[in-house]
C-alpha cells in the first residue's frame, strides 16, 4: 500500500476524512448503558494542585444554615450556555448521567464521592493555575463526557430518562448526594483524581500504563463482576484501506508496503492486560491512541488480520483506571460500604468530611 499521501494532497482530504470519521465515531462507539451517556473520565487528570483541598464555599454553614454541597457553586457549559449550579445539583445530575440508577444504594454513593472529588481536584487545579480550556467558554466545567463528565438536567429530563419509575430513581439519586454531603477522597490530605470507568477486564490500570502519568492511589487493583457489563466484549472490523487513511491523518510518516498481517508489531502490555504501546507502520503509538481512533471499547484488544479486515475484539469498557463502576455494584453487592469500595479502588486514601 506504500507510505502515506502528501502533505498538499493530506490537506485536501483532511476536512472530508475528519467529518466521514466523526459521524462514525458516532455509531462506532457503544454505550455501557450507564445512565444517559456512559460517560468516564478519559484525559490525563490535570496535574496535581499543592493547595490542601477543598473548593471555597461562600460563606460558612453557621453563617447561611446550609449544607457543603448548597454552599458551593460551579459553573457548567450546557448547550453552548453558561449557567451556575449548586455543587448538590450538579451531582446529582453526574449521578444520573454515569450510573443507572437501578444499581445498589453504596455503588451509587461511591459514585456520588468520586464525582464529588473530581470536580474538586479539577477546580483546585484551576486555582494553582491550569488554564480553563476555551471550548468551557468562560465555565469551569461542560457536560461532555469526554472531557468532563455526563450530566442531564433532571427538572428537565428525569421523565424521558426513567419513565414511570421517575419518582424512585430521582429519590435514589438524590439520597446517594445528599447522605454523602462534603465527603471526598483524599491522598495525604488533598482531594484525588477520582477518574472511574465502566468495566475494567477483571483487574484495573495503573495510570502510569495508560497515561504515563503516576499516581499512587491509581495502581492497578483486583475488580469483580465485571462482566455484567452489557458491552464487556466488543469487536470492530474495518478494512486495511479505511485503517492506513485514518492512521495517515495523525502519522503520514507511517509506511503499509507490508501485508495488512505485519502492521502490528511489538506490542508492549500492561499486567492487566491493555496495549500501553504498539509499533503501527513503523511508528510506535500508545494503547489509547488506537482505541481512540477506531472507537475501540478499551484498550485490552486482540487483532486478527487479514487482506481484507483489520478485526479488533476487545475485552471491558473505557481506560480501565480508577474506580470501575460495574466493579463497584459487585462490591456493594457483596456488602461492602461506599467508603470501603472507594478506598478499594483509590489506595492509600482517606475520606474526609469537607465543612
Amino acid at each position: 500500500m506504500g507510505k502515506g499521501p502528501g502533505k498538499e494532497e493530506l490537506a485536501m482530504k483532511r476536512s472530508l476524512l475528519t467529518a466521514c470519521a466523526a459521524l462514525a465515531l458516532v455509531y462506532a462507539l457503544p454505550l455501557c448503558t450507564l445512565g444517559l451517556e456512559g460517560g468516564e473520565k478519559e484525559e490525563n487528570p490535570p496535574a496535581s494542585p499543592s493547595a490542601e483541598t477543598a473548593a471555597h464555599p461562600t460563606a460558612s454553614p453557621e453563617e447561611t444554615g446550609e449544607s457543603y454541597d448548597e454552599r458551593v457553586h460551579i459553573t457548567l457549559l450546557r448547550d453552548g450556555q453558561v449557567e451556575e449550579l449548586a455543587l448538590g445539583d450538579y451531582l446529582e445530575g453526574v449521578l444520573a448521567a454515569e450510573m443507572p440508577a437501578s444499581f445498589p444504594p453504596e455503588a451509587l454513593k461511591a459514585q456520588a464521592v468520586a464525582a464529588r472529588t473530581y470536580t474538586l481536584y479539577k477546580l483546585n487545579a484551576y486555582e494553582q493555575g491550569v488554564t480553563i480550556p476555551d471550548t468551557h467558554q468562560g465555565a469551569q466545567l461542560c457536560d461532555d463526557f469526554t472531557h468532563c463528565k455526563a450530566y442531564v438536567n433532571l427538572e428537565e429530563n428525569q421523565q424521558t430518562l426513567w419513565g414511570d419509575q421517575a419518582q424512585e430513581y430521582r429519590e435514589a439519586i438524590r439520597e446517594a448526594v445528599e447522605s454523602t454531603d462534603g465527603m471526598v477522597v483524599t491522598y495525604e490530605g488533598q482531594a484525588v483524581a477520582a477518574v472511574f470507568h465502566a468495566a475494567s477486564s477483571g483487574k484495573t490500570e495503573d495510570a502510569l500504563d495508560v497515561w504515563g502519568t503516576s499516581h499512587p492511589y491509581l495502581v492497578s487493583v483486583d475488580s469483580p463482576g465485571e462482566e455484567a457489563c452489557p458491552n464487556y466484549y466488543g469487536t470492530v472490523s474495518i478494512t486495511p484501506q479505511e485503517f492506513a487513511q485514518k492512521f495517515w491523518e495523525k502519522h503520514p510518516e507511517a509506511n503499509f508496503n507490508d501485508p495488512p498481517q505485519g502492521w502490528f508489531r511489538d506490542s508492549q502490555r500492561s499486567q492487566t492486560g491493555g496495549i500501553i504501546h504498539v509499533l503501527v507502520g513503523g511508528v510506535r503509538v500508545s494503547g489509547s491512541e488506537i482505541r481512540t481512533l477506531l472507537g475501540l471499547n478499551s484498550t485490552n484488544f486482540t487483532l486478527q488480520a487479514s487482506d481484507s479486515a483489520l478485526v479488533f475484539s476487545t475485552v471491558g469498557y473505557g481506560h480501565g483506571v480508577g474506580l470501575s463502576q460495574y466493579g463497584a455494584r459487585e462490591l456493594a453487592l457483596e456488602g461492602k460500604t461506599f467508603d470501603e469500595i472507594l478506598k478499594w479502588y483509590y489506595k492509600g486514601t482517606e475520606i474526609l468530611l469537607q465543612n
